[in-house]
């Protein structure tokens, strides 16, 4: 991507007052006001989980987890490009490969993970993306392409996939935009091109946040967009908070996670079953991953 285009969409984005919604899922028509369908009232999160178990402590820093199109769970830690494939019938981490060349894994910051078909996608904190394949136990995989990030725009945590834009939503976790304070910003970014869209997606406002989870912070940690109903779950892993917003950024719900089942929770991906699944960094105990099943 050439620097003009990124500093052009980058300057931009500093300067945007307004914001843009997100598009409806593909197949969903836009709201008509009526009140949008809610995925978390199909989950039990202040109930025990479906399953739990713990991860290896390489994992210790587990950072996101995605689902392949077939249902086999990756997870991958901050320090390196290394991701690991989840067995979840025998509740244990298996094959673990990694982006990189030379033989290394690539060193950064990395905060979470998207698949989309054969595409995977993982985003460092700079807001930066590397796209990847899927690599055989202990093989290193080339990078096929990398954006160039924010360039301190804010600091990313959680990245989710718009099948409608075919764009990569961004999750801010702190933002240093002065006009954007008191709020939790989703940016956009196309994986093709490596462009950022010059104003944010949604603006979702803390007070909003405050109202449903009970606490005056809200540092966004993971992102994903619910397949059945459209809307979009966020994690906030400081605070261990959990909330719902449309694709405009309207709050529909949130609440607290039970600390004694997530010390810190980072990652959150939707399984093709439709199980919520969070997974926890060790934070001075055993990193976990959990599964909350879908209620009809």
């Amino acid at each position: 991507m050439r620097d003009t285009i990124a500093s052009r969409a980058v300057a931009a984005l500093i300067l945007a007052f307004v914001t843009a919604p997100l598009a409806p899922a593909a197949g969903q028509e836009p709201s008509s006001g009526a009140s949008p369908a809610s995925a978390l009232e199909h989950y039990r999160l202040q109930r025990a989980p479906a399953w739990r178990f713990g991860l290896p402590l390489a994992l210790a820093e587990i950072s996101g987890v995605a689902f392949t199109d077939d249902g086999r769970l990756l997870a991958h830690g901050d320090e390196a490009a290394v991701i690991w494939r989840l067995d979840l019938q025998r509740q244990r981490a298996a094959v673990r490969f990694a982006f990189g060349g030379g033989g290394r894994a690539i060193r950064g910051d990395f905060e979470d993970i998207v698949v989309m078909g054969q595409r995977i996608f993982l985003l460092t904190s700079a807001g930066a993306v590397l796209e990847g394949r899927e690599a055989p136990q202990g093989h290193v995989s080339p990078v096929l392409r990398q954006s160039r990030g924010l360039r301190g725009v804010c600091e990313v945590e959680g990245m989710t996939w718009d099948p409608a834009t075919r764009s990569l939503l961004l999750l801010c976790k702190e933002v240093r935009a002065k006009r954007w304070r008191g709020q939790v910003v989703i940016l956009a970014l196309s994986p093709d091109s490596g462009e950022l869209e010059s104003e944010p997606r949604a603006l979702i406002s803390e007070k909003e946040l405050q109202r449903v989870t009970g606490a005056k912070r809200f540092n966004g940690s993971a992102l994903a967009r619910h397949p059945r109903t459209g809307t979009f779950l966020l994690l906030a892993g400081p605070q261990r908070l959990y909330a719902e917003v449309t694709g405009d950024g309207a709050v529909l719900g949130g609440g607290r996670l039970d600390p004694s089942l997530h010390r810190q929770p980072e990652g959150l991906a939707i399984g093709p079953d439709l199980t919520l699944v969070i997974s926890d960094e060790a934070a001075g105990g055993e990193p976990t991953v959990t599964g909350y099943a879908f209620v009809p």
